[in-house]
């Protein structure tokens, strides 16, 4: 059995990796496509956009990979089944539950393997890439992305809790420091919006350093003179569904200790816990595709029907997460919905297999 193991994981792997490679060409074309307008901006040049476009593969690979592995395995299973090979194993004796059982093991194997590049490499590869983009393009700036947005220009020291989807920057702290390292004059702002080219911040406190005390004043508004411009912070601010778990993790409790919103960061830390069970469920959902209706349907259209399964999963799972965002549903709940429902349709699907 270990041979028939090899044989059919390496039709799936195989599979897996045809389809993983179009979507990636696709996606860094699109990528690259993004960053010419980039080009000839201060230090920012074609190579720079290629390698930026290189440094998101890792990303692209476990964004797109349960998607690929619906449509891996179909492609796989497919390429034995009009081979007749399918046919072959099974008059050997060997059953349905014990070809699933291969298929599912190579399965946990690439799964493992895209875990590992998701969670591991693309995060600081990601970050690693914004931060060579800004210094291209903005030189006079020096960037860290770590729980939160902290940037220093000048003397000024600033950090910024979240950068929302609209431009505006919640929970800005501005510090600056005399030649001593002591600190100056420190500035607290609610939030930030970029109106006409420089930000102003608003519901301000103020704490200034005079005559060996400190005074403090409040202000409604305050404009906002610095380097840190609307895009460089949208480059710069990683969104949360490319941090990594533990990090996710770690700044849902940031945000908890600071009174700080954090139900969409728990909704996509859960998501990326069943991620999975998720990934296995879709394996699973393949094969009715292949055993159900080998002679009836054609290769083309089945690969068609399983691209629209996972883009109608895409969909569904970000409609659902949203309506939990606005209903307060909890986030295991509303992450683990969408993995359900493909469970009940795959079960659903085996009944129509013999």
């Amino acid at each position: 059995m270990k041979t028939l193991d090899r044989y059919i994981g390496q039709a799936v792997t195989n599979g897996v990796g045809i389809v993983l490679i179009i979507f990636i060409v696709l996606y860094e074309l699109l990528a690259f496509t993004g960053e010419t307008g980039n080009i000839g901006r201060a230090d920012y040049t074609v190579w720079s956009a290629i390698e930026y476009s290189l440094y998101l593969v890792p990303q692209h690979i476990y964004e797109l990979f349960p998607l690929s592995m619906l449509l891996g395995t179909m492609l796989g299973l497919g390429w034995l089944a009009n081979h007749n090979e399918l046919v072959i194993i099974r008059m050997a004796g060997v059953s349905l539950i014990r070809i699933i059982l291969s298929i599912m093991k190579t399965a946990v194997v690439l799964m493992a393997l895209a875990m590992l590049i998701g969670e591991g490499l693309a995060p600081p590869l990601h970050q690693y890439a914004s931060e060579k983009k800004v210094k291209a393009l903005h030189g006079k700036i020096s960037l860290n992305t770590d729980y939160g947005l902290w940037a220093r220009d000048g003397e000024t020291y600033i950090h910024v809790a979240r950068v929302e989807n609209d431009g505006r920057l919640i929970g800005i702290t501005l510090y600056q420091f005399k030649e001593n390292n002591f600190i100056e004059r420190k500035i607290n702002a609610k939030e930030a919006l970029y109106i006409d080219g420089s930000w102003l911040l608003k519901s301000v406190t103020e704490t200034v350093h005079k005559n060996n005390s400190f005074v403090i004043n409040e202000f409604k508004t305050m404009p906002w003179k610095t380097l840190l411009d609307l895009d460089t912070v949208k480059v710069v601010a990683i969104p949360p569904k490319l941090l990594s778990v533990w990090k996710l993790n770690a700044y849902i409790d940031y945000l908890k200790n600071n009174d700080l919103e954090y139900a969409k960061y728990e909704l996509i830390y859960w998501t990326k816990l069943f991620g999975p069970l998720t990934i296995l469920a879709m394996v699973l959902l393949a094969v009715p595709f292949i055993f159900g209706s080998v002679r009836q349907v054609s290769m083309g259209k089945q690969i068609l029907l399983g691209f629209l399964v996972g883009v109608a999963f895409y969909i569904v799972s970000r409609l659902i997460g949203q309506v939990s965002l606005v209903y307060g549903v909890p986030a295991v709940i509303s992450a683990l919905l969408p993995t359900i429902i493909v469970i009940m349709l795959t079960l659903w699907s085996y009944r129509k297999i013999r």
